[in-house]
Protein backbone atom coordinates (compact mmCIF):
# COMPACT_ATOMS: atom_id res chain seq x y z
CA UNK A 1 0.00 0.00 0.00
CA UNK A 2 1.60 3.11 -1.05
CA UNK A 3 -1.12 5.19 0.68
CA UNK A 4 -4.68 4.59 2.32
CA UNK A 5 -6.80 2.96 -1.03
CA UNK A 6 -3.84 2.98 -2.85
CA UNK A 7 -2.00 -0.16 -4.39
CA UNK A 8 1.76 0.05 -5.98
CA UNK A 9 3.27 -2.68 -8.07
CA UNK A 10 6.63 -2.41 -9.75
CA UNK A 11 8.23 -4.09 -12.52
CA UNK A 12 12.02 -4.43 -11.82
CA UNK A 13 14.93 -3.88 -15.34
CA UNK A 14 17.64 -6.70 -14.51
CA UNK A 15 19.67 -3.63 -12.83
CA UNK A 16 17.37 -3.71 -10.35
CA UNK A 17 15.74 -0.44 -11.10
CA UNK A 18 12.02 0.40 -11.90
CA UNK A 19 10.87 -0.30 -15.96
CA UNK A 20 7.09 -0.03 -14.92
CA UNK A 21 5.02 1.06 -12.00
CA UNK A 22 1.50 0.03 -11.61
CA UNK A 23 -1.22 2.32 -9.00
CA UNK A 24 -4.49 0.33 -8.83
CA UNK A 25 -6.91 0.42 -5.91
CA UNK A 26 -6.64 -2.42 -3.79
CA UNK A 27 -8.64 -5.39 -3.84
CA UNK A 28 -12.58 -4.79 -3.92
CA UNK A 29 -14.25 -6.07 -0.89
CA UNK A 30 -16.26 -9.09 -0.92
CA UNK A 31 -20.15 -6.99 -1.52
CA UNK A 32 -18.67 -4.84 -4.56
CA UNK A 33 -20.43 -5.10 -7.76
CA UNK A 34 -18.36 -6.53 -10.55
CA UNK A 35 -19.29 -3.52 -13.10
CA UNK A 36 -17.75 -1.01 -10.61
CA UNK A 37 -14.24 -0.21 -11.14
CA UNK A 38 -13.20 0.59 -7.37
CA UNK A 39 -11.83 3.85 -7.40
CA UNK A 40 -8.54 5.88 -4.94
CA UNK A 41 -8.36 9.28 -4.09
CA UNK A 42 -6.78 11.62 -6.72
CA UNK A 43 -4.70 13.43 -4.02
CA UNK A 44 -3.01 10.27 -3.13
CA UNK A 45 -2.11 8.75 -6.74
CA UNK A 46 -0.86 12.33 -7.63
CA UNK A 47 1.69 12.22 -4.90
CA UNK A 48 2.83 8.30 -5.73
CA UNK A 49 3.16 9.64 -9.01
CA UNK A 50 5.64 12.59 -7.67
CA UNK A 51 7.66 10.14 -5.41
CA UNK A 52 7.96 7.16 -8.04
CA UNK A 53 8.55 9.57 -10.93
CA UNK A 54 9.25 13.14 -9.68
CA UNK A 55 8.49 16.04 -11.87
CA UNK A 56 12.43 16.83 -11.73
CA UNK A 57 13.41 13.69 -13.31
CA UNK A 58 10.45 12.99 -15.90
CA UNK A 59 12.82 15.43 -18.65
CA UNK A 60 10.80 17.77 -20.99
CA UNK A 61 7.55 16.82 -22.19
CA UNK A 62 7.59 15.66 -25.54
CA UNK A 63 3.46 15.25 -26.05
CA UNK A 64 0.05 14.71 -24.25
CA UNK A 65 -3.47 13.92 -25.10
CA UNK A 66 -6.37 12.28 -23.76
CA UNK A 67 -9.83 10.56 -24.82
CA UNK A 68 -12.86 10.18 -23.08
CA UNK A 69 -15.48 7.87 -23.14
CA UNK A 70 -18.43 8.71 -21.25
CA UNK A 71 -17.17 8.97 -17.45
CA UNK A 72 -13.75 7.60 -18.49
CA UNK A 73 -11.00 9.55 -18.79
CA UNK A 74 -7.76 8.56 -20.14
CA UNK A 75 -4.47 10.50 -20.11
CA UNK A 76 -1.41 10.54 -21.36
CA UNK A 77 1.93 11.94 -21.06
CA UNK A 78 5.59 11.01 -22.83
CA UNK A 79 8.30 12.86 -21.53
CA UNK A 80 11.79 12.15 -22.24
CA UNK A 81 12.35 10.01 -19.41
CA UNK A 82 9.11 8.07 -18.68
CA UNK A 83 5.61 7.84 -19.80
CA UNK A 84 2.77 8.10 -17.40
CA UNK A 85 -0.84 7.20 -18.44
CA UNK A 86 -3.52 7.91 -16.16
CA UNK A 87 -7.37 6.75 -16.10
CA UNK A 88 -9.86 8.72 -14.06
CA UNK A 89 -13.26 8.56 -13.63
CA UNK A 90 -14.97 12.06 -14.15
CA UNK A 91 -18.65 12.07 -13.50
CA UNK A 92 -18.80 13.36 -9.87
CA UNK A 93 -15.43 15.97 -10.45
CA UNK A 94 -15.91 17.39 -7.63
CA UNK A 95 -14.80 13.81 -6.05
CA UNK A 96 -12.13 13.41 -4.23
CA UNK A 97 -12.08 9.34 -5.42
CA UNK A 98 -11.93 9.60 -9.15
CA UNK A 99 -8.88 7.83 -9.80
CA UNK A 100 -9.39 4.34 -11.51
CA UNK A 101 -5.79 3.29 -12.09
CA UNK A 102 -1.91 4.83 -13.39
CA UNK A 103 0.65 3.54 -15.48
CA UNK A 104 4.54 4.86 -15.23
CA UNK A 105 6.69 3.55 -17.99
CA UNK A 106 10.23 4.32 -17.39
CA UNK A 107 12.37 4.67 -20.69
CA UNK A 108 15.57 3.28 -20.03
CA UNK A 109 17.60 1.32 -22.48
CA UNK A 110 17.40 -2.16 -20.00
CA UNK A 111 13.62 -1.81 -19.57
CA UNK A 112 11.28 -3.87 -22.35
CA UNK A 113 9.58 -1.25 -25.15
CA UNK A 114 6.09 -1.71 -24.18
CA UNK A 115 3.26 -2.31 -26.73
CA UNK A 116 1.25 0.30 -27.47
CA UNK A 117 -1.99 0.32 -26.36
CA UNK A 118 -3.23 1.19 -29.68
CA UNK A 119 -2.31 0.39 -33.02
CA UNK A 120 -2.59 3.22 -35.49
CA UNK A 121 -2.80 2.43 -39.31
CA UNK A 122 -2.20 4.94 -42.07
CA UNK A 123 -4.62 5.19 -44.82
CA UNK A 124 -4.06 3.58 -47.98
CA UNK A 125 -2.58 6.37 -50.80
CA UNK A 126 -3.19 5.27 -54.35
CA UNK A 127 -0.17 6.01 -56.71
Amino acid sequence: MARPGVSLSVDYGADHLVCLARLVAPQSPPNYQEFETPLMRSEGVSEVIEEVAPTAMRGKEISSGSFQSGCNVGAFTDYENVSIMRATHECDPDSPVRDASTIIIFKRDICPKPKPPVNVTQPETSH
